[in-house]
């Protein structure tokens, strides 16, 4: 919590929802009109806002008070503080859960899960939209530039495999994965969102509202070696080829269970 705590204040900036993450939750959610939906991690609210202005009742949880100063506000939106691992809610209380980018923050992913199962509703469904770094091919360009960052990843995000087969034995039924290679126009500007727009990583802006980028010497000397290569062209020398995709596969999915 303490990172988002120091890049919250500036997390609005570049972190919006993507509408076409917020169709897939509901799609995949797939709850009635008027409907509770718990967003846990909701961070400023962005996606907590999106379901509340499409009726859905919206209770956003979230632990980091610098991410809450800075909440959006909805007549269908409720903000709570708390975490994961100890939802305040009651039992059977919300129709579906979401969490979008945060599951990697959780300090006990085996109790945060029973956590989802005693406030969801009987057949209601839960949906993370997450990463592994493990899936983001090698070839991919992030690693001849960011390599420390994304191996130190490896300690931060569990495994599909582990993550997926943790959530079925807390859930006690079969998890589904959908795969998500990432559109090269996001408008949620996470850590890979800019696999097209290799100058993006070089805004402060953009650093501020990723925690990858946050902070750390090993950043910079990341940042140097792009900002330099982009100035001589041989960035584009060697991978010009990927401003011509429409999509990237860098290992994002979306867990229903």
């Amino acid at each position: 919590m303490p990172i988002y705590n120091q890049i919250g204040k500036t997390y609005n900036t570049t972190r919006k929802a993507d509408p076409r993450i917020t169709e897939i939750l509901l799609q995949e959610l797939d709850v009635k009109p008027f409907s509770t939906i718990l967003d846990i991690g909701a961070g400023t609210g962005n996606y907590s806002y999106e379901l509340a202005g499409k009726g859905y009742d919206v209770i956003a949880l979230e632990p980091s008070e610098m991410m809450r100063a800075q909440a959006k506000t909805h007549r269908n939106l409720r903000w709570k503080e708390g975490f994961a691992e100890n939802i305040p809610l009651e039992d059977n209380s919300v129709d579906g859960i979401v969490c979008t980018l945060a599951s990697h923050h959780f300090q006990d992913l085996s109790l945060s899960f029973r956590e989802m199962k005693r406030v969801i509703k009987g057949d209601g469904k839960i949906v993370i939209f997450t990463l592994d770094p493990r899936l983001c091919h090698s070839y991919c360009w992030l690693f001849d530039y960011f390599k420390p960052i994304l191996e130190s990843a490896y300690l931060i995000h569990p495994s599909l495999n582990k993550l997926s087969q943790l959530l079925e034995q807390q859930l006690e039924r079969p998890v589904k994965i959908v795969d998500y290679p990432l559109p090269f126009d996001l408008k949620d500007h996470f850590f890979f969102s800019a696999w097209r727009k290799p100058e993006l990583y070089l805004d402060r802006d953009f650093q501020k509202g990723t925690s990858p980028l946050a902070k750390g010497e090993d950043v910079k000397v990341c940042l140097d070696k792009l900002k330099t290569d982009l100035e001589c062209g041989s960035w584009y020398e060697k991978y010009k080829h990927i401003l011509e995709l429409k999509e990237y596969d860098c290992g994002h999915f979306f867990l229903v269970v």
